[in-house]
């Protein structure tokens, strides 16, 4: 025979009055502490390209996307002057510095899922040569940017990674 303990719905209240204050810090607890929920990858930031001899800021201009020199590794020539851009086809712009020169323009968003942008150009200033080009996301920390002559055939991928992704990745 089953014994009756207290007296029923009052017990049964305080029961859960004093769950309340657990489950409340429990649902808080589980809301602070989940993963966040990642972002849209986007190639907006600040990228390693070269095998990181340059860190090239890419931004919005308008409906396209635009990229900047802000880091090199090496930014001085044998002679200890800040690089310029001695190479480029037009004398009247061998004098610019390479940190804060715009070297990608014109890329826009291919498809609805912004993986892939096309369109653009990019300057290489070593040559002084300007390509096509084309840039697809890799994953939310590394994009393959494609320089090409007339197709895309025709060119070089590299591969440039986030500046800070490095952190995420190595343990060592």
């Amino acid at each position: 025979m089953l014994k009756r303990i207290g007296n029923g719905p009052n017990q049964l209240k305080r029961l859960f009055v004093s769950l309340v204050p657990v489950l409340t810090l429990t649902a808080v607890f589980i809301f602070v502490t989940r993963p966040v929920f990642a972002a849209p990858a986007e190639p907006v930031g600040q990228w390693y390209a070269e095998g990181g001899a340059a860190v090239v800021e890419i931004t919005p201009c308008g409906d396209a996307l635009c990229g900047r020199v802000v880091w090199l590794h090496s930014p001085l020539d044998e002679d200890g002057c800040e690089l310029r851009d001695k190479n480029n086809p037009d004398p009247a712009l061998r004098n610019r510095r390479l940190v804060g020169l715009q070297i990608l323009g014109g890329l826009v968003a291919s498809d609805q899922r912004l993986v892939s942008w096309t369109g653009g150009t990019i300057y290489d200033p070593v040559s002084g040569n300007t390509y096509r080009c084309r840039l697809e996301l890799d994953g939310h920390d590394r994009l393959r940017l494609r320089g090409y002559v007339g197709i895309p055939l025709v060119g070089r991928t590299t591969t440039w990674t986030r500046v800070g992704s490095d952190k995420t990745k190595c343990t060592q």
